[in-house]
């Protein structure tokens, strides 16, 4: 057997219904852990926002990390908010018809108490420098939270500092690339721009990821509204029909979509699950190194603002969809680009506001998993692996919009998906700390670092 044999059926594992089935228990057995607290997830929506959002000005930061908790909030936002909650999404619903919208609900309900956890204990098993600086994640919580089972670390941070380069990088370039072709701008001229910008943004650490982040973010949000609010508009009577679809299909998409060929209920579960669990990151393991850097004097605050992480997430996937499901484009088949354009048709900036958001889209994923990536190699290599990761990253940046690599991208992308392996074990390990923290917070006893 071959490496890309061997690559093919591990990847057809750590990205198939039995693993999202893992996904979905690991969520459920966590939220668990914070019902006692939060009774219900609207209330833990309240209090997480009244933690954050409505706090933001009011309250004094904590100590540790280099960056706020928003800031950091931000550099996880610009990973997940990428290419998957727009091309994805369309994906998912041409797949698995309406009502794998219902099922990526699902996967976001239960995929908001694992990144709850994993900000949480990102924080509170985060290694503090002599410099004042923080490192944490996986790599970190399964480390000190498990001394016997340090090898789980290590497989993590691998996993993700290899990762970083194919599913963060180069796939990343790719869309750009791809998406600025139509305008007529050159592979290699996009290629060395990102170069650019990606090497000279790494290169200032966490505190420059996050003055990125901050810009890049709210760009995001913005390009996404310009390019879906005309079509909502547009298909505004359409609206309360694509929202009936959604659930009458979820559970017999063939008596909601009167017998459509290729619609089944196993079809809509395996989309929507696999679109709310791979979209925002959650259990997946990389949004915590972001939160670990924040400066909190509880990690249950920063746990919040993961809350708030995936609620944003939660809004673009499913605007998307819905907006695409109104617009009857899902019923016609093909790929997910051919839908996006025939969708974008009826948008008065047409194509452009698609290419523009997609590369504005997979730009912010790019550095974030930078940022991913160095973290985990340092905690394999050492600090002196720093700036040879960035200058590798950078040069794999400008060959992203050139194309080949399939082969690489391929394992990367297999390599991505069993980082959650490790880190969803250690979930389940740390699921009482997490109970005891949040305990600790609400009855007011101060926040004491493990050494």
């Amino acid at each position: 057997m071959d490496i890309l044999t061997l690559n093919e059926y591990l990847n057809r594992v750590v990205y198939g219904f039995p693993m999202k089935l893992v996904f979905l228990l690991v969520g459920a057995y966590l939220v668990i852990f914070q019902i006692r607290w939060f009774s219900s997830p609207l209330r833990m929506m309240r209090v997480s926002f009244s933690e954050t959002l409505g706090a933001i000005r009011e309250r004094a930061y904590g100590f540790g990390g280099q960056i706020t908790p928003f800031q950091a909030t931000m550099v996880a936002l610009s990973a997940t908010v990428g290419t998957g909650h727009l091309l994805g999404m369309l994906a998912a619903v041409l797949i698995g018809g309406p009502g794998a919208v219902f099922w990526m609900w699902l996967g976001y309900f239960f995929g908001t108490g694992t990144k709850f956890a994993e900000a949480t204990l990102a924080v509170h098993f985060r290694r503090r420098f002599a410099d004042g600086s923080v490192s944490g994640g996986p790599m970190y919580y399964l480390y000190r939270g498990f001394p016997r089972l340090r090898f789980l670390a290590y497989f993590f941070a691998f996993f993700a500092a290899v990762a970083a380069f194919g599913i963060g990088n180069l796939s990343q370039a790719g869309a750009v690339g791809g998406a600025l072709a139509p305008l007529g701008a050159p592979p290699a001229l996009v290629g060395l721009f990102l170069a650019l910008l990606v090497g000279v943004v790494l290169g200032g650490g966490i505190a420059r990821v996050a003055r990125f982040a901050q810009v890049v973010v709210p760009l995001k949000l913005l390009l996404f509204l310009v390019a879906v609010v005309p079509l909502l508009v547009r298909y505004a009577g359409k609206i309360p029909e694509a929202l009936a679809l959604v659930f009458q299909a979820a559970f017999s998409p063939e008596a909601a979509l009167g017998g459509a060929a290729g619609y089944s209920l196993f079809a809509a579960i395996n989309a929507g699950l696999g679109r709310g669990i791979f979209a925002n990151e959650a259990g997946l393991g990389s949004a915590p190194i972001a939160h670990a850097q924040a400066q909190v004097d509880h990690p249950v605050r920063q746990g919040f603002w993961g809350v708030t992480e995936m609620f944003m997430s939660f809004l673009v996937t499913s605007l998307t969809a819905l907006t695409f499901i109104a617009s009857g484009l899902w019923r016609g088949g093909g790929s997910a680009a051919e839908a996006a354009s025939a969708l974008f048709q009826a948008h008065p900036l047409g194509g452009l506001i698609l290419a523009v958001t997609v590369a504005v889209f997979a730009l912010g994923t790019m550095v974030s998993w930078g940022f991913y990536g160095e973290e985990a190699a340092a905690f394999l290599f050492g600090e002196g692996i720093r700036w040879p990761y960035r200058l590798t990253f950078a040069v794999l940046a400008f060959v992203g919009p050139l194309g080949g690599l399939e082969a690489f991208l391929a394992i990367s992308d297999t390599l991505n998906g069993l980082m959650a392996i490790p880190n969803l074990l250690g979930l389940i390990l740390l699921g009482p700390v997490v109970a005891r923290l949040v305990y600790g917070f609400f009855r007011g006893e101060p926040w004491i670092p493990p050494r």
